[in-house]
C-alpha cells in the first residue's frame, strides 16, 4: 500500500508532578485514491490504538491511547489529493 503519512502534535497536558503526559496526535494520510487513503488511515489508527500501548520508547512507557476523532474524508484543498485525517490521544509516563 502506498501513501504519505503526516503526524502532528495537536494538544496535550502534563499532570501528577511532571510524571504523566497526554499527547494528541493528528494524522493526515494521502494516497492516489480515496480507497487507498482510507485503508492506510485505518492501518495507522489500528497501530496507534492497539499496538502502541504497552510499548517502552527511550525511557517512556505508553500507558494507553484513546481515539479523539476517527479517520474521516478530508481532501487537501490545494493539491486535491485524497486525504483522510484522524486524531488519537496517547498517555505517557516515565518508564522506571
Amino acid at each position: 500500500m502506498t501513501g504519505t503519512l503526516d503526524l502532528m502534535q495537536a494538544c496535550g497536558y502534563r499532570s501528577r508532578r511532571d510524571r504523566v503526559d497526554r499527547m494528541c496526535i493528528v494524522y493526515d494520510v494521502y494516497s492516489e485514491s480515496p480507497a487507498k487513503a482510507s485503508a492506510l488511515a485505518y492501518t495507522v489508527r489500528e497501530y496507534l490504538l492497539e499496538q502502541l500501548p504497552g510499548q517502552s520508547l527511550k525511557g517512556i512507557l505508553v500507558l494507553d491511547a484513546r481515539e479523539e476523532d476517527a479517520p474521516s474524508w478530508h481532501p487537501d484543498r490545494q493539491s486535491l489529493e485524497p486525504t483522510y485525517t484522524g486524531e488519537v490521544s496517547v498517555y505517557l509516563v516515565a518508564d522506571d
